[in-house]
């Protein structure tokens, strides 16, 4: 039995063979890889997570990575690796052992999504995804490492300057004309460093009122715990807290779950602010970060707020500020002097 891409359905079809000789059926399911595969461990009464101990082929371990790589990675970058599952690796790769890999192959694969029209980019966003997968795989004994690189193209060198922080009157007014039911997401990210998926993720029972922290599972499968940052949002987590005592603390009215993103709401209130430049998630975050830097705080206190695993990274931060020491000197003397 095995999973296949339809041969004339085209794409989101999947074709599962089942049986042998005279008797095999191949009926037709529609979905993701991982649903189809889902499906027929089910015909056969076997757990999807299972992986056949001797010399799995690689669409075997399309639906364990997945179930691994859920708690390490963001959940668009999750639907990111998905689409590029269906589209690319069970087509190309599927029915091979990881041992039948080679250059030929890969560069017959990047060469081909080349003259599909992909960006250089793109393509190695893809091999990126592929290389992860191979490297789970060989780490939980599925398969023995690459003895190469998979091939990528070389990427542009650039002298691009570093994106410029908002400043404290840019956010202020920024969250003036953000929606109410926003607010609560933007405050995680501009006054206290989340990324929008653990924004958007926070739950009331995240929450511990009596200390003014929340705890929360960030990227990398690890925990952070926060305190308040700001007046504000103890006032806008505590209405949230109200009106949504248990479960997620923002809820989208149209769909019932949890939002995703705030990009359009963002982008909004950063043009009625008289903000002409792009402001987007990130750029919050790492607002907060600049700032909490500029206001003193431990590098190893702020490391821990932005759930970075490295000091260096976050040591960046410190280096970027420092940057106009000079200016913040020369500012002090003027104070001094009155003049």
């Amino acid at each position: 039995m095995s999973v296949r891409p339809h041969p004339t359905k085209g794409k989101g079809w999947w074709q599962i063979d089942i049986g042998h000789g005279k008797n095999r059926q191949r009926p037709a399911f529609r979905g993701s890889f991982e649903d189809a595969a889902a499906f027929e461990a089910a015909i056969r009464q076997k757990r999807p997570e299972e992986v056949r101990s001797s010399a799995p082929k690689i669409k075997e371990l399309f639906v364990p990575f997945l179930h691994w790589y859920t708690s390490e990675a963001a959940e668009r970058t999750i639907k990111d690796i998905r689409f590029s599952i269906d589209l690319y690796f069970a087509p190309w790769f599927g029915n091979l052992q990881p041992s039948s890999l080679n250059l030929s192959l890969l560069n017959n694969f990047r060469d081909t999504l080349s003259k599909d029209g992909l960006s250089p980019a793109t393509i190695n966003k893809h091999l990126n995804y592929f290389s992860t997968l191979l490297k789970w795989a060989a780490e939980n004994g599925h398969c023995q490492p690459l003895p190469f690189r998979l091939p990528r193209y070389p990427k542009k060198k650039t002298t691009a300057k570093p994106k410029r922080p908002l400043t404290t009157r840019q956010i202020d007014a920024i969250y003036k004309q953000i929606p109410e039911e926003y607010r609560l997401i933007f405050l995680l990210m501009a006054d206290h460093g989340l990324r929008i998926a653990e924004a958007t993720s926070l739950k009331a029972e995240d929450i511990n009122e009596h200390n003014e922290t929340f705890t929360f599972l960030g990227k990398g499968g690890k925990y952070r715990t926060v305190p308040y940052m700001s007046n504000r949002f103890a006032k806008v987590l505590s209405k949230a807290m109200d009106s949504h005592p248990d479960g997620y603390l923002t809820i989208n009215k149209k769909t019932g779950g949890k939002y995703t993103t705030m990009w359009k709401p963002l982008k909004r209130a950063a043009k009625e602010a008289g903000i002409k430049r792009e402001v987007n998630h990130h750029l919050l975050r790492h607002s907060f970060a600049t700032i909490a830097a500029q206001s003193g705080m431990n590098p190893h206190a702020l490391q821990r707020i932005l759930g970075h695993a490295s000091i260096e990274t976050t040591n960046k931060i410190y280096t970027n500020v420092s940057l106009d020491f000079v200016g913040n000197e020369g500012r002090k003397l003027r104070d001094k002097k009155g003049n």
